[in-house]
Order: structure tokens, then sequence, then C-alpha cells
């Protein structure tokens, strides 16, 4: 009996080490309510990694921060805490998001002994919080970094249009850590196009605000749980919020993909919960140095097809890689209950079989088109960037042929002075008349050199001076004005630095598309007797870091009702027009070199408006 009680202690020993397992008692404070979605999710994700540990046995606080946050309920939360947690010992405390945080940091000396402290879903950390209160040698933490500085590039890109965002950050502490990171963006961009920061505000405003649909403007949703007055929100009520907008809303995170937002670059929260749980049996283990802070940087792209269709706006211009969500109800998906039956049903098998492949040809082809698309859209966009240029093109050689009719009369007139004076004439006299010719031919050979490198594309970015890149495109047309009794006049009103980053062709081709258009509608005013003379005048100047090119005309002004819709591609005010020079204009300014363009009327006639930003 001896022998076989020892066997079976070896046998318990050797093949069940966890009956003599330590178990780990872990205490999870969390910052926020119970059905608190985001603070769910990351428990969920915790609560995952330790259903494979079952000696990990976990205790959790809600602290209800949403709802009050106030210090006089902390100071009770404190005196309530130090009654439940006076005969418990942890191996771990794990502070779930900043409030938890903050008050164990504050309070740790009066709760806790020597136990180590794990923080998760911070957005900042500052080690010397902790080592003011001595505590450097036991805090551990994951850092949730969201996407702000590269979505908000992200949108533009998505979004050609631009010319205003907003961006929503509700006023809690939350919205505080975030704010650096929405200032820093803010900064990066607000001059390509107008930014809104609301942090005070109600639930009600905001859709109200965002409730006219307007393709030139988005929102960048960052949080909004607690309104101006301290009320707190639901997950339902905003996004039914966010549902409801006209406008495309951008989001950092999963909670509010698939119930309106239109997506983004997503923390997916519930990883948050896994990264920390992992980072949980590290600390367990010994494994990690004391303020070993770990910054979370894991994102997928995902879009929502319904709000892809309701806004035309297509991913795939910045995004190559992302997942599509809410897709329409497959064949499957709508007839689930039927295809079951029909399993069940082994003669029918061969119609689920079908179903199947019918909906798998279903799905590769709707993302085909989605992708066809955007690659069909890229595809015409350099279409009309060629055919504009052949367009302009035209005007070119019409502005060779009037340069070439005075050199070659000239060649003329010279020959034949040659001709009927050689009998006086010495070898000095044949020399000069030889020079002569050379002056015309050398003039004629670098007009047409001008020309050929004002038709070859740019192909990389350069540092140019935008006075010189403007005098060398009127030299190249000042022939083709000046037969269309135009006066031309270029003022830099004392500008020191004219330098730009950009495509200096292009930039030229611009300022021809503008030109040519002021010509023509000066032709049009003089035939109707309105004017006797043309005049266009170029200003340039610098403003706050830019450069800026004003070209007005007295041709009469473009009509009112068209001018918002000027820049649009194939519209056009004449009866010849394509309605490409004006669209490339807009395309190459504010797309290619970051620049904006804007039109309006004079007493006189029409005036065009380019900012660029300085070359310092």
């Amino acid at each position: 009996m001896k022998k076989l009680a020892l066997l079976l202690m070896v046998f318990v020993f050797f093949y069940s080490p966890s009956l003599f397992a330590h178990d780990k008692k872990i205490l999870i404070i969390n910052s926020y309510h119970r059905g608190f979605q985001w603070s769910d999710d990351v428990l969920s994700g915790m609560e995952e990694i330790f259903y494979n540990h079952p000696e990990i046995t976990t205790n959790i606080l809600y602290m209800d921060s949403k709802r009050i946050s106030s210090e006089e309920y902390y100071a009770k939360l404190r005196e309530l805490y130090k009654m439940q947690l006076q005969n418990h010992k942890y191996d771990l405390i794990v502070a779930v998001d900043k409030f938890a945080y903050d008050f164990i940091v504050k309070y740790y000396h009066e709760l806790f002994t020597n136990e180590p402290v794990l923080f998760t879903g911070l957005e900042q950390f500052n080690p010397e919080d902790v080592q003011k209160q001595g505590l450097e040698d036991r805090f551990y933490g994951i850092l949730e970094k969201r996407a702000i500085p590269e979505t908000i590039p992200m949108i533009a890109k998505m979004m050609p249009s631009l010319k205003k965002l907003y961006i929503v950050n509700d006023a809690s502490a939350n919205g505080d850590d975030s704010e650096p990171f929405i200032r820093q963006a803010m900064e990066e961009h607000n001059d390509k196009f107008k930014i809104e920061y609301i942090r005070s505000s109600t639930l009600e405003e905001l859709e109200e605000r965002f409730s006219k649909p307007n393709k030139e403007e988005a929102v960048f949703f960052i949080r909004f749980y607690n309104d101006k007055y301290g009320n707190l929100y639901k997950n339902s009520q905003i996004a039914s919020m966010i549902n409801k907008s006209a406008l495309p809303v951008f989001i950092t995170d999963t909670l509010f993909i698939e119930k309106g937002a239109f997506g983004g670059k997503l923390v997916p929260v519930k990883n948050v919960g896994l990264t920390t749980g992992a980072m949980v049996i590290e600390v367990l283990d010994k494994k990690l140095e004391p303020l070993h802070v770990k910054t979370l940087v894991e994102y997928k792209y995902q879009f929502d097809v319904q709000k892809i269709k309701q806004f035309e706006i297509y991913p795939n211009a910045s995004v190559k890689e992302f997942d599509l969500v809410n897709a329409p109800l497959t064949f499957f998906d709508k007839h689930r209950k039927f295809i079951d039956a029909v399993f069940l049903i082994s003669p029918f098998l061969l119609f689920l079989i079908v179903g199947l492949i019918h909906n798998i040809y279903m799905r590769i082809r709707s993302e085909k088109e989605l992708k066809a698309i955007e690659l069909q859209k890229n595809k015409h966009q350099q279409f009309i960037i060629q055919q504009s240029k052949l367009a302009e093109i035209g005007e070119i050689f019409s502005s060779i042929a009037h340069q070439w009719k005075n050199p070659l009369v000239e060649i003329a007139t010279i020959t034949q002075e040659h001709f009927y004076s050689s009998e006086d004439g010495g070898n000095e006299q044949s020399n000069q008349y030889v020079h002569d010719i050379m002056v015309q031919v050398r003039y004629m050979t670098d007009t047409i050199n001008d020309f050929q490198k004002f038709i070859m594309p740019s192909t990389q970015k350069t540092v140019f001076d935008v006075s010189e890149a403007i005098e060398t495109m009127m030299k190249i047309i000042s022939h083709n004005i000046k037969y269309n009794y135009i006066d031309v006049s270029i003022d830099k009103q004392g500008a020191r630095n004219l330098m730009v980053s950009g495509y200096k062709n292009e930039f030229m081709q611009t300022l021809l598309n503008v030109v040519n258009n002021a010509k023509e509608q000066i032709k049009e005013a003089r035939d109707a007797k309105s004017i006797k003379r043309g005049n266009i005048t170029i200003k340039i100047y610098n403003h706050t870091k830019k450069v800026i090119i004003e070209i007005c005309d007295n041709g009469g002004g473009i009509p009112i009702e068209k001018i918002p819709n000027i820049f649009d591609a194939y519209y056009t005010t004449k009866e010849q027009g394509h309605g490409i020079g004006l669209y490339m204009s807009k395309l190459i300014i504010e797309d290619k070199m970051g620049g904006k363009i804007r039109a309006h009327n004079t007493q006189e006639g029409a005036c065009f408006t380019i900012t660029l930003g300085n070359v310092s």
C-alpha cells in the first residue's frame, strides 16, 4: 500500500503540475462602467488570453468615470476601495485607460503595498508621473496610438476637392490626451484646406451641422462621449448621429465601423486587450523590466461599402489593401435557411454548390468593379492631361507661325539688298549681310527651342522662380498677344522671394490656360465694341510665406452663376470650348503643387488668384 501511495504521488507530481502551481490573482480597475463598449472589448481580448491560463483569477472594479469624474467622487471611491482591498493581496494590478491609471498613481501608497501595475489604452505616458511617487520600479504599459497624423492626408487624397474638414473630439481627459496629436496634424494641413476643430458641442448640434450634403467637406471623428453640459452619450446614440451625417465620417478605431462611419485606418480595440493579456503573462513571469512600455501600432484599413456608394468616394486612390464591410447581402445570406434545408436533402446538394460558386463569383466581381472604377478614374485623369497639352500645342504652333513670318521677310529683304548692291559693295559688306542673316536664323532657333522646352512635361519637382517662369511663358506667346491688341503688364510689387517647389512646365501650362481665356474674353468684348484695347495685368507678391499670382483682365468677367463650376471637367462657357483647360489648371496647382487657384470678378473683368507655398 505504501508503494502504491508513493507511485500515485509521483504520478500526480509529474502529470498534474497545475495542482501545485501558484494561483495568480489580478485586480483590474476599469475606468468605465460595465457595458461601455471600448473597455468591454479590451476586457474581452484579455479574457481570451487568460482562458489558456487557468492559474489566473481576476477581479474587476468599475470606476464609472464617464458618468462621474469629480475629485470628490474619486476621494469617496478611494475610501471604498481601501475597505474592499485591505485584506487582499494581488500579483498584478491592471489599469484600463487614463482615469484608472491616474487614480492608481495618485492613491497607490494608500491602496497597495508593492504590487506591479500594468496600464493599457493610454495615448501618452510620462515616466515622471510615476517617478514622483517612487513607483518607477513597478509600472508597465500599453499605449494605444491612433492614426491621427496618417488619416488627414488619407482623407485629402480620397477627396481631392476637399475644402473643409471637421475634427470632432470631446472635452474629456481622453480628449486631452489626443489633443497634441490633433493640433500637430492640423498645423501640417491647415494651409491646404480649412479645418474646424470641435470639442464643445452636443450630439444634436453635430447632427444639425452635418445634415447638409457637400462634396467638398468631411468629418474626422475621434470621440464624443461627453457633451459641453457633461451629459454622457451611449454608443447607440453616437452611431445614430454618425449614420445620419450627410458628410462622410472617418474614424480611428473599430467601434463605429458598420454603424454609419465611412471607415479609415483603424485600431482594432479587441487587439488592445489581446496585447494587454499577453503582456500580463510576461509581467507575471518576470520577463520584462520595469517601465517597459509598448506602443500598439496594429491597424487595419476598413471601409463601408454602403458609404462608398453613398458618397462616391473610393479608397483605392490612397490605400492599396483594405477590407470592405457592410456589403449587400449575397445569395447565400439571403437564402441561408433555404440552403440549410436543401443541404439536408442530398438530391439538392448540387444547387447549394452552384449557389456558393455564384456567391464567390459575385464577390470577386464586386471587388474587381470597385478597383476598376478607381483605375479607370486614374487613366481618365491622365488622358485629360494629355488632351489638354494637345489643345495648348495648337495655340503654341499658331504663335510659331506668327514668329516665323518676320524673320523670313527679313531674310528675303537682306538677300535682295545684297543682290542688287553687290557691284558696289565689298567683302566687308557681304560679311555684314551674312551676319544679319545669322542673327535672324539664331532668333528662329531660339524660339523653336523655347517651344520645345515648354511642350516637354516635367519629370520631377524642382525649385524655380515664379517671375522667371511667367516671363518665359509671356515671351513665347508675346506675338499672339500683340497681334490681338492686348497690353500685358507684370508687377512684382517689391517681392523678394518668389521661389516655389513644383513642376515648372506644368505651371506655365496653367498660366497659358488662364491668359488664353483672358485673350478670348477680350476679343469678344472688343468685337462687341465694349472696349477699345485689351489689358492683362499680372501681379506677383509675397504674403505670409506664400507666393500670390493675380491675373486680371478687362474682358467683362465671368457670369456669376458660372463661377462655382468653371474648374469642373468638361464645363465650358464657350461654344467651341472643351472644358479641360481650367480643370487641368486646378489639377496642376492644387493636386501636383499643393497650392490653391480661385476666380472672381472685378469691375473690369475676370481675375484668377494662384497661391503657392514659398520655399525659404
